[in-house]
């Protein structure tokens, strides 16, 4: 993948520039030195990439980070018949591929922009020196690897072991966490996925999901608006999960 400036979709350097500021109080970042901070910024290189177009696709070997600067990224596993799972989301200002940034193996998720999206890049010839520099920094990243493998291992929990209502019910509580508002006394879920993609997070059809969903509207435990979910009792779904 070639990663420059040379794409016109990047934003201009003031634009960036205002991204990369705020960046320097993001809560990974801020435990580098400001001096180190500066260092990795300014070896850094940014990229666009439309819509439906792969960042990296399971398998490849080129060692990087992202950081999401504007869009959304999914984070997916294919099977060679083309079914799917999505693993996860990536929300601007969120960071992705460190595991093969910091293990140099190669990929182990497709990474697919589902909508434009502006990254800054950092590799790894570039960030492993100045995390090797900074104890606190490392132990950062280590907190937010055992934080992904929780959610991953989470995720494994939910597809292998439990029923769907279960499982449906345990997502929409997660999902309320990361995604929901508080309106009028009630948590609105609003993700922008629809049933299919909850169906590929939770390995289950579209059908199988509209299904169920319609069962806790039914029992007064979800109000349905389009792709966002009213979450009206939340201790049943609790009970459920």
């Amino acid at each position: 993948m070639d990663i420059d400036n040379s794409n016109s979709g990047v934003p201009g350097a003031g634009s960036f520039q205002s991204l990369v500021d705020r960046l320097q109080y993001d809560e990974f970042f801020r435990l580098f030195p400001a001096a180190t901070r500066a260092e990795l910024f300014a070896r850094a290189t940014h990229k666009y990439f439309p819509a439906g177009s792969f960042i990296y696709h399971r398998g490849d070997e080129e060692a990087f980070m992202g950081i999401v600067m504007a869009g959304r990224l999914r984070m997916s596993m294919h099977a060679s018949d083309g079914r799917g799972v999505l693993v996860g989301l990536v929300e601007s200002g969120e960071v992705f591929g460190e595991t093969t940034l910091l293990d140099a193996l190669p990929r182990t998720t497709d990474a697919e922009a589902e909508t434009d999206v502006s990254l800054m890049i950092l590799r790894r010839d570039d960030f492993m020196p100045a995390l090797k520099a900074s104890p606190e920094a490392m132990l950062g990243v280590i907190q937010m690897l055992c934080h992904r493998l929780r959610i991953y291992l989470d995720t494994i929990d939910l597809i292998a072991l439990q029923n769907l209502p279960k499982r449906l019910a345990r997502h929409l509580l997660r999902l309320a966490a990361d995604y929901g508002v508080s309106e009028n006394g009630q948590t609105v879920i609003r993700a922008g996925l629809n049933q299919a993609s909850l169906g590929q997070q939770l390995a289950t059809s579209r059908e199988s999901i509209n299904k169920q969903l319609k069962s806790f509207a039914t029992e007064g435990l979800i109000r349905l608006n389009g792709n966002e979910i009213i979450l009206l009792n939340q201790q049943a779904l609790r009970d459920i999960a």
